[in-house]
């Protein structure tokens, strides 16, 4: 979509987390599905569109967290908070079991798991036994955001991409244990992070409702961002 409205535009300025939302959507639009060359200039600017569609997708989830904050006060709005600190304060009945849960669903880091036969798409193998990462789509986006900001994230081999894993939060295990997603259509990939993040703010929204609220995201716009 070329022109925007101006009843479009204030709806998204005036709702912050569609506003993120929206610039996410558009970085998402300029990644490829295809795997360049490494070190080229294709690479170069895959990396950059990457980054900044990681960079705003994870500013939703802090807002997100304002959000919940303000509704339950559960911290001192002066401090910083995570959202695992959200879910352990919050309670176990009502509006708040039902926020926690849905924080769960999203956010869980990946569990230990006994061996099985049966596949899952989202049951890992890794040198410390299997894990479970069903309910660990945003924990992932938030371990690439983490990562960008040290540096690079993408390892391209054989016309594939790796993104690294580390499950530093588990404890029981002397080496924390390590995971791989081999990724050949990052458009396809990033695509569903996408998805999981709109569900988890249409999910939470519907338990804690804002005053001003747009869906904007749902529309590709053209911001002649570059």
């Amino acid at each position: 979509m070329d022109h925007i409205t101006e009843d479009v535009t204030r709806d998204i300025i005036c709702d912050p987390v569609d506003n993120r939302l929206t610039i996410a959507r558009h970085f998402l639009g300029k990644i490829t599905p295809s795997i360049p060359k490494e070190n080229s200039f294709e690479h170069f600017l895959l990396e950059a569109n990457i980054d900044a569609f990681l960079f705003f997708s994870s500013s939703i989830i802090d807002m997100i967290k304002i959000e919940i904050n303000d509704r339950f006060d559960l911290f001192d709005k002066e401090n910083v908070f995570y959202i695992h600190g959200i879910r352990k304060k919050l309670g176990n009945a009502g509006v708040q079991k039902q926020v926690k849960d849905t924080i769960a669903k999203y956010f869980s880091v990946p569990t230990h798991q006994r061996p099985s036969s049966e596949t899952r798409p989202r049951h890992i193998k890794t040198d410390q036994g299997y894990f479970d990462a069903t309910d660990s789509t945003l924990w992932e986006l938030q371990i690439l955001r983490n990562k960008v900001t040290h540096g690079k994230i993408l390892n391209i081999a054989d016309h594939k991409i790796t993104l690294d894993f580390t499950i530093r939060d588990f404890k029981g295990l002397k080496t924390p244990p390590k995971y791989q997603v081999t990724v050949e259509n990052p458009k396809e990939y990033f695509g569903q992070v996408f998805d999981n993040l709109t569900q988890f703010v249409r999910q939470i929204r519907l338990l804690n409702p804002q005053k001003t609220q747009s869906f904007h995201h749902t529309e590709q716009f053209d911001f002649k961002l570059e």
